[in-house]
């Protein structure tokens, strides 16, 4: 019996990524999915376009196993649907979704009902599926915070709030091993988590201690934030979403620390200090 075709969709983001890379060294047959069809880490590359329906129907065709990554959009819920549809339509047997921690269709918090929102579209397809609900990733310190790291001083609207953030190559490696042997996990959601919640100015200070200086953390009001995020441009949906997931911080929400990446992978998640000290060079 051959081997069966996982497809990963975002494979060029983050995630996606580091993902393709983690089942194609485990012998995987893994096609890398993205707007571009671009190949990632010798994986061939397929375009897959959820605004598309009939691009989706030709960029399942033959999958087995789905690795599930949408964009932050507007009408994102949208876009999931036409994956589903899709999906179903093309006979793949299991859908691993990459969504967010506290989830919630109900949540009144508006980037938590978004991402529950799009779960429950998942549960309600009959397609066997698991839900990876990641934290905060450990690499938002370098790609969103790391110029003002670099300059010094941190301006966030994430008050003292603690958050258990993650590395993104844990995440894939809990991805990986479900995808490869998904049937212990059908029906089931997972939030992932790091080892430890930390406050911004706790995160800082091990990543200070790696590069020999101090760095400023400055908390700013979260209508600060979002003036902010108008004058970079961003839409109104986008600038509520991430000022939402602001509040969920500030207020304590992601302190949670789940022993999911030790259950499921065997090892346990990298801690942020290890992360500081391993990427030390991005803040120099």
């Amino acid at each position: 019996m051959s081997e069966p075709v996982i497809l990963v969709t975002g494979a060029t983001g983050n995630i996606g990524r580091a993902l393709v890379q983690r089942l194609s060294s485990a012998g995987a047959r893994v096609i890398a999915g993205s707007p571009s069809g671009e190949s990632v880490a010798g994986a061939p590359g397929r375009v897959v376009r959820f605004d598309d329906p009939a691009s989706l129907k030709t960029a399942f065709e033959g999958v087995e196993r789905l690795f599930l990554l949408l964009p932050l959009v507007p009408g994102k819920v949208e876009l999931a649907r036409n994956a589903v549809d899709a999906a179903k339509a093309a006979g793949v047997r299991f859908l691993l979704r990459s969504s967010g921690a506290g989830a919630d269709p109900q949540s009144p918090v508006a980037v938590a009902r978004l991402q529950g929102e799009i779960d429950q579209i998942v549960i309600d397809s009959g397609i066997d599926h698991t839900l990876v609900r990641p934290n905060s990733f450990m690499q938002n310190f370098i790609q969103f915070y790391g110029g003002m790291i670099k300059a010094g001083t941190v301006y966030l609207s994430h008050a003292d709030g603690r958050s258990s953030f993650i590395d993104v190559a844990d995440i894939a490696a809990v991805d990986a091993t479900i995808l490869l042997d998904p049937q212990a996990h059908v029906g089931k959601a997972y939030t992932v988590t790091g080892p430890q919640a930390l406050s911004a100015r706790e995160a800082l200070d091990a990543i200070g201690a790696e590069i020999g200086r101090r760095i400023d953390y400055v908390p700013v009001p979260e209508e600060a934030a979002v003036a902010s995020m108008k004058q970079m441009g961003m839409d109104d949906w986008t600038v509520g979403i991430l000022s939402s997931l602001n509040q969920v911080i500030a207020n304590g929400w992601a302190a949670e620390v789940s022993p999911a990446v030790q259950q499921i992978t065997g090892r346990a998640p990298r801690s942020f200090a290890q992360f500081a000290s391993d990427n030390a060079a991005a803040w120099r």
